[in-house]
């Protein structure tokens, strides 16, 4: 059975994503409770929920990762304490790529000028 999976990033690189695949990216966890731990990992940001701008990396698209693949196979890649109400994992981009259907699920259009409509002043309109 397939598992769902989410991934936040530019309109450019959603776009290079479906194409081409993911790459591995390194990333940087600190926890600051008692002694300062860092985790480290390398590999493709996933969460079980698409995350707002403002809770996991940048970016105006919201890619949906269909794992063919179980929850419980991930666990190893799963990183605790990063976000307070979904979970995560880093997972190799060499894996998601071998066992995942990537789409574009959402774009922000206000990130697009494709969304805008021009202003036409309607006496300069030819019929």
């Amino acid at each position: 059975m397939p598992f769902t999976l989410y991934h936040r990033t530019s309109i450019l690189d959603a776009r290079t994503v479906v194409k081409d695949g993911f790459e591995n990216q390194k990333w940087r966890f600190e926890h600051e409770e008692g002694d300062r731990e860092v985790k480290k990992a390398l590999g493709v940001w996933l969460s079980n929920r698409p995350l707002e701008g403002d809770e996991g990396p940048p970016g105006d698209a919201v890619l949906e990762v269909e794992m063919d693949a179980s929850e419980e196979s991930l666990e190893l890649f799963q990183v605790e304490g990063v976000l307070w109400d979904a979970r995560l994992w880093i997972v190799p981009a060499e894996v998601v790529n071998a066992r995942s259907t990537v789409r574009i699920l959402k774009v922000d259009p206000r990130s697009s000028w494709f969304h805008e409509r021009p202003d036409i002043d309607e006496g300069d309109a030819s019929p």
